[in-house]
């Protein structure tokens, strides 16, 4: 079906800053995305929110998070689509060139932003395209099998991104993964988020800031839903309807002219495959933010404690190596977004969209330098990708606390 020099499966906020950022440093780009419009998560599953921008706590002044990530939010308030997040105490109007710790957007407006980004790039759109397998070679990928309108297809690429969310592509093609349960822990939460019309704008939270009409909720949650599983998918998707309707019920007895406006097109999955890479981030590298050699973004996210006291840190933030985009098993992918080598405590603060980002931005230079130099991503000279990284105004280590 096609070939190119990087291929990123997955077009959420992690693929589709891959595929820009792979594009943008020379690499014939195919972007394979199964639904008709890009953003995943953040579009939809109506999650509108980028969180992570810098320390949501104290020291709230040094933003973490910048490049591509920083230019999307720049283009989005352009449109008239974003807005600081007043659910995180961010009050005062967005101004280009900065973030607060979160910003609200519209995901419509998101949709179309994110793709004239693409094509102004040149990425090759593969939409309505699911990766259905990654049949490895020996160590490498050998092409990314889709299934799609056209039928089954195989895409060749030098450098593969797996930019799914769960590490499908990897997964497939025999790469080591970790799950919370499989270590003792509790898997994070999965939520369907909704939107509701006919609520007063005064009541519905005067601390929150309005932007075209919508405003940021919490959806139901389903509990710990496998994200890799179908049937519990399923289940998922009939129990958080159920309680949206619930939910609405209650709303009314306050707010009889209340209605439901959409449900999210897709169940917000917070948590599937950690795969295994060169190198875990570990709970302490996090806690003590921890600088590393390699690093190539920074994420200073809180550690949510969904099942315990929410955790922020002391310090800046910590450092993502690339080590943790490198699966220990595969010689020619690089991991992108929430899928990359982490402990759960790690996992949780770096999956956040903004450093979710980051990370992939890294993912997808990296991958192209490395289809340019016809070299394995472990053998990539780091130092030419953070250089690389900086010019294009991403922060890829902790920075000098600006008082």
């Amino acid at each position: 079906m096609a070939e190119a020099d990087v291929v990123v499966a997955g077009g959420g906020p992690g693929g589709m800053v891959a595929a820009l950022a792979a594009a943008r440093t020379g690499a014939r780009t195919v972007l394979i995305e199964r639904l008709g419009f890009l953003g995943g998560v953040a579009t939809a599953g109506l999650m509108t929110s980028f969180n992570g921008f810098r320390n949501e706590h104290p020291p709230d002044h040094v933003q973490t998070v910048r490049g591509i990530a920083q230019e999307l939010v720049d283009r989005l308030l352009a449109e008239g689509g974003a807005c600081g997040c007043t659910a995180h105490g961010n009050f005062g109007a967005l101004r280009p060139g900065e973030c607060p710790y979160a910003v609200s957007f519209d995901p419509e407006i998101l949709k179309r932003v994110i793709l004239e980004m693409l094509c102004e790039a040149g990425v090759d759109l593969l939409l309505h395209t699911w990766l259905s397998d990654a049949p490895p070679e020996g160590r490498n990928v050998a092409a990314a099998v889709v299934e799609g309108k056209s039928g089954r297809g195989a895409i060749l690429g030098k450098v593969f991104v797996d930019a799914t969310g769960d590490g499908d592509l990897a997964a497939r093609a025999g790469a080591r993964y970790e799950l919370a349960e499989k270590v003792g822990r509790r898997r994070m939460g999965t939520s369907l988020m909704y939107r509701v019309a006919g609520i007063p704008e005064p009541a519905a939270d005067e601390r929150r800031l309005w932007i075209n009409g919508l405003t940021t909720r919490w959806g139901p949650g389903a509990g710990e839903v496998d994200g890799t599983d179908a049937r519990d998918l399923a289940a998922a998707e009939v129990a958080t309807r159920r309680a949206v309707q619930e939910h609405l019920a209650k709303l009314r007895e306050q707010f009889p002219e209340a209605t439901l406006v959409e449900t999210a097109a897709a169940l917000g999955v917070r948590e599937t495959r950690r795969i295994i890479g060169l190198y875990t981030i570990t709970e302490d590298d996090c806690i003590t933010g921890r600088a590393h050699e390699d690093a190539i973004a920074v994420s200073s996210n809180p550690v949510p404690g969904y099942y315990g006291k929410r955790f922020f840190f002391d310090h800046l933030g910590f450092e993502i190596p690339y080590r943790s985009l490198v699966p220990a098993d595969l010689d020619n992918v690089l991991l992108a977004g929430r899928c990359i080598s982490a402990c759960q405590p790690a996992f949780q603060s770096a999956r956040s969209m903004a450093p979710n980002m980051a990370i992939s931005q890294a993912a997808g230079t990296a991958a192209a330098l490395c289809a340019a130099a016809e070299r394995r991503p472990a053998d990539l000279d780091v130092k030419a990708l953070q250089d690389r990284l900086v010019a294009d105004g991403a922060v890829v280590r902790v920075p000098a606390d600006q008082g």
